[in-house]
């Protein structure tokens, strides 16, 4: 058997080692990137060390060893350790997590140093007392100079959280709260540096994110102001937020505040707190110059819009949280009460007599208030003023609010309105003057337009009471009627006389038939127990004079009034063959038995004298 000879040639031989060459380079990469992706133990004692000197050898923050280390160069240089923990000076627990990356600084590991530039926090519990410091203060002592470890080292860049909860406490105000889900990150951990924040979260079921940036925390935290922006958003609230903020001894937060609630029933819901006793709008919107700290709020340059209702001005608050105190001044084009306040308090039972309902006014308890408010045209529960300038001052569960001035029917109005608690009744006091009005346009607002004319109305009342039945039936004080070129409609005196001088009237067809002319008409009325007596009320025009005197008994809802006239001449005076009339008016409100003297009664009115 012959033997196989192979015949190789330079370039053969050449190509093969080629090939061995790339063979083993790639052997070589292929091994250093197994090598790169392996978990390299390490000391966990020095671990912890680079983390503290990496947050500035800070000596209010301590990183303590984790439970185990492991260094990979791929696919960046990084570091994972086991059971993370960051405490206070006190030792009191911030942060934990079961695992954390520590991504490294690559020129300091080129050197041989282990210098963290970002944590990756996978599941941590994060734990703010906001009865700790920076919140509440500087820990005495504990803040000093940067140390010269400090600025050797290459300090922390970032910090992220990944699946976090995060746990707010205070045991002076009663909070505990958690908030789950939290991911985001902290940039600009540097000493010095801008810390800059992105993070959202789920609170109750509730998303929430959050943003913004903290220029200077380290001098916020030592009491110095540090500009700040902050932007939080939910379905519940979006609040954003630009200008100062101050920790230290004197918390406190300086700036431009632009803030929406869609439904604060549903944001205090949530929050396990209370609507505001006295707004019944559901919603609300701020734009302001804002000024606070822990115990106070003030609202400069303020726009306010809530129910449709939109104020402007200033508001400041003090005592949060405890009884509030409210002060400032509002104005407003056109404001109606009834949206931001709910409807007026029921006076009527639906059967139509007076509600036995308690007063809703414990409110007044809640909180202390002094305000001036001014409107081009305010509606207060159907009475429409222009040009209207009032205050309300809330003290000690007593209110007492003042017109000081307002247009009002083509007249002027003023007047003032009290209501204080006395044990378990509500002292009420109302006094109020109108002045040159339509009394026509004026009466038609609250009732039948009975009468017309110019003039006004002044009267001061007090009441007691639990209810407005009670305080109707307590009521006294006085109040009195001028009127000038108008008539009483639905009366026609005049007539009845004419025709009284031929028969007995008959009520229905001789005065019910067009109405009553005058020329003046005063009314004074003294009121005690719940009963209005008139004192004077005399009506003047031309051919009748007349005169009206009796008792309306409030608390009953009756009449029992009687009716005087007389025909007179040219000139005024009582002719010597005058005609003269006596008519009784008793009975209900609703349905009056209006006769006259030495007739049989008539069939209750149509249409009431008044109401």
């Amino acid at each position: 058997m012959r033997p196989v000879r192979f015949r190789t040639s330079k370039g053969t031989i050449g190509s093969m080692r080629q090939a061995v060459a790339w063979g083993v380079a790639l052997a070589l990469i292929v091994a250093l990137a197994a090598c790169g992706f392996v978990r390299w133990p390490l000391s966990v004692v020095k671990v912890g060390d680079s983390l503290n000197a990496a947050f500035g050898v800070s000596p209010r923050l301590h990183w303590s060893a984790p439970e185990a280390a492991s260094f990979s160069a791929l696919p960046w240089p990084s570091v994972r350790i086991a059971e993370a923990r960051l405490d206070d000076a006190y030792g009191v627990n911030l942060l934990s997590a079961p695992a954390a990356r520590l991504n490294l600084s690559l020129t300091d590991l080129l050197r041989g140093r282990f210098i963290p530039t970002g944590v990756i926090l996978v599941s941590p519990e994060v734990t703010i007392d906001i009865d700790h410091p920076p919140f509440a203060g500087p820990a005495k002592g504990l803040v000093g100079p940067e140390s010269a470890a400090r600025k050797a080292l290459a300090p922390l860049a970032s910090l992220s959280l990944s699946n976090g909860v995060l746990r707010f406490v205070s045991a002076k105000r009663g909070v505990d709260a958690l908030i789950d889900d939290v991911h985001g990150r902290f940039d600009g951990l540097t000493i010095g540096d801008q810390l800059r924040f992105n993070l959202s979260a789920v609170w109750r079921k509730m998303p929430i994110a959050v943003a913004g940036a903290l220029d200077a925390p380290e001098s916020a935290a030592k009491g110095a102001a540090s500009r700040v922006v902050f932007a939080l958003d939910s379905p519940l609230a979006k609040i954003a937020f630009g200008g100062s903020l101050v920790f230290g001894d004197a918390p406190g937060a300086d700036g431009e505040l632009t803030a929406s609630i869609p439904s604060i029933a549903a944001l205090t819901s949530f929050l396990g707190a209370q609507p505001p006793p006295v707004l019944a709008a559901d919603d609300i919107a701020i734009k302001a110059k804002v000024k606070g700290g822990p115990d106070s709020l003030t609202l400069g340059d303020a726009t306010l819009t809530s129910a449709g209702q939109t104020l402007e001005g200033a508001l400041a608050i003090s005592d949060l949280g405890l009884r509030p105190v409210i002060s400032g001044t509002l104005a407003a084009e056109t404001l109606a009460l009834e949206p931001l306040l709910g409807p007026p308090e029921r006076v009527f039972e639906p059967s139509g007599g007076w509600s036995t309902k308690p007063f809703a006014f414990a409110a007044l308890r809640s909180f202390d208030l002094d305000l001036r408010l001014s409107a081009s045209h305010l509606d207060i529960y159907g009475l429409r003023l222009a040009d209207a300038a009032a205050s309300a001052i809330v003290a000690n569960g007593k209110l007492s609010a003042t017109l000081l001035e307002a247009a009002a029917y083509g007249g002027r109005l003023q007047g003032e309105f009290g209501a204080a608690y006395l044990g378990r009744n509500l002292d009420l006091s109302a006094r109020g003057e109108l002045v040159g009005a339509n009394l026509g346009a004026a009466i038609a607002d609250f009732g039948p337009a009975v009468v017309t004319g110019t003039g006004g109305v002044k009267f001061a009342l007090a009441a007691s009471g639990g209810s407005p039945a009670a305080a109707i039936a307590s009521l006294s004080g006085t109040a009195s009627l001028e009127a000038a070129d108008g008539a009483i409609l639905g009366v026609n005196l005049e007539e009845a006389l004419r025709r009284s001088r031929r028969r007995p009237i008959d009520v229905e067809r001789d005065m019910r038939v067009g109405g009553t002319t005058f020329e003046t008409f005063d009314a004074s009325l003294a009121l005690d127990n719940g009963r209005a007596e008139v004192e004077h009320g005399v009506m003047t025009s031309q051919g009748v004079k007349g005169g009206l005197s009796g008792v309306i008994d409030l608390g009953a809802q009756n009449w029992a009034l009687q009716v005087s006239a007389m025909q007179t001449a040219a000139a005024g005076e009582q002719s010597q063959d005058a005609a003269h009339l006596t008519l009784d008016i008793a009975g209900p409100w609703s349905h009056p038995t209006i006769r006259a003297i030495g007739d049989a009664p008539t069939e209750p009115a149509d249409d009431p004298p008044s109401h």
